[in-house]
């Protein structure tokens, strides 16, 4: 079989670090080597470890970040297939087997992903999936160029393409994969697997959890791809709009997500809708901002306490932006896909009589919805019971 190298950076993650190795070493396929590059770590690292014996390589440096930890360990592998593992990850029994499959019967891609299962600090799963599902190579590019979701827990990639790419770009402290995957695309194939074959863990100490580093990050990577954000936006390239518009698009969910801040929210969505019109018809945008504060791990799962809240304040939201003169010719569309993805949550949630009336001003404002199997089936299903004929037809009567 092609030969595998695992490369785990770890910056005093020593509490995690352990569990992560033993993924490793408890793959049905084996990896021809570990490698942990310590990224000037202050915790016990070296003595976990080192506990592993010759195992496990372990490789001391300076802090330099994510990026440069991965080169680190990319310049010392020997493996042509490169497995990715956080040092907070772990990967399932049959991550690798899986993997290593889908590389050797796509010869002609550089990347293979999968989807991952989130996991809390003490290493529980939770509801959420995340990472996917896989997207058509042919489509991937320009998914991407609107949000990465390609989770680096999860990859397995050629280290020839990578390397001829230049690797990771060490100046960048985060988002470091985005930019890695936006220049290897779309000349190179990134191939997606639909299983959940990583655990992710969730916890305070994550990267992701830094709102303004993450936004500033994200730009300087779309600065660095398309050139700053000046001139006619209307002389614009597509791929320049629509990067630009996944970035405020990212601000106004982190922000609501992350902060419940959404007066915060109305500039970058301002910003989003200008850059990238699109977006208004993008139903997984409305939906997240629908969950508003619901913890990752959790979101679209359980219960989500404030639904009510963030209901109201989607709404108001999107009421100020269409006073907005260039926007208000889009009023119709984002009222729809507003109460398209609050009718969606609120059915989520087994608030049926709520769904109803979001879905039923959902067709009002974009009739075209109705051919849309997630709003008309879930309609119908919400009138579901013995007097489902008396409920659609009392319904359908009150609305008129």
């Amino acid at each position: 079989m092609t030969k595998v190298s695992v490369i785990i950076p770890d910056y005093n993650q020593s509490v995690f670090v352990k569990d992560a190795i033993h993924s490793v070493l408890n793959q049905r396929c084996k990896a021809d080597e570990i490698i942990v590059v310590d990224d000037g770590s202050t915790d016990d690292s070296r003595e976990v470890v080192g506990q592993f014996g010759d195992r496990v390589r372990y490789i001391w440096q300076e802090n330099q970040g994510l990026a440069g930890a991965r080169n680190t360990g990319l310049q010392a592998s020997s493996g042509e297939l490169i497995g990715l593992l956080d040092a907070d990850d772990e990967w399932m029994p049959e991550y690798l087997e899986t993997m290593v499959r889908l590389a050797e019967g796509n010869p002609d891609a550089s990347v293979f992903y999968c989807m991952a299962q989130c996991m809390d600090i003490q290493g529980k799963d939770l509801p959420q999936l995340v990472g996917g599902p896989p997207v058509a190579p042919h489509e991937l590019y320009h998914r991407m160029l609107r949000q990465n979701f390609i989770i680096p827990s999860t990859v397995l990639f050629r280290k020839k393409p990578i390397v001829e790419a230049g690797a990771f770009d060490a100046n960048l402290r985060s988002c470091e994969d985005w930019d890695l995957w936006l220049r290897l695309l779309p000349g190179r194939k990134l191939i997606g697997a639909p299983q959940r074959l990583v655990r992710y863990r969730v916890h305070g100490s994550s990267l992701s959890t830094n709102v303004q580093g993450m936004h500033d990050a994200t730009k300087r990577v779309v600065e660095k791809h398309f050139g700053l954000e000046q001139g006619d936006i209307a002389s614009w390239s597509p791929e320049k709009r629509r990067a630009y518009g996944g970035m405020y698009r990212y601000q106004v969910i982190t922000y609501v997500q992350r902060q419940d801040n959404w007066k915060a929210a109305e500039g970058p969505f301002y910003k989003a809708l200008q850059m990238d019109p699109s977006l208004a018809g993008d139903l997984s945008f409305f939906y997240e901002l629908a969950l508003g504060g619901q913890p990752v791990g959790y979101r679209d799962k359980g219960e989500l306490p404030g639904f009510e809240h963030h209901a109201e304040n989607l709404e108001r939201l999107v009421h100020i932006i269409c006073t907005r003169a260039d926007i208000t010719p889009m009023r119709k569309m984002l009222l729809g896909t507003c109460y398209f993805a609050l009718g969606l949550a609120s059915y989520n949630l087994s608030e049926r009589p709520r769904s109803r009336g979001y879905f039923a001003r959902a067709l009002a404002n974009r009739p075209e919805l109705i051919r849309d199997g997630r709003l008309s089936g879930n309609f119908l299903k919400s009138f579901l019971g013995r007097d489902a004929l008396k409920n659609i037809e009392r319904f359908w009567r009150s609305a008129l």
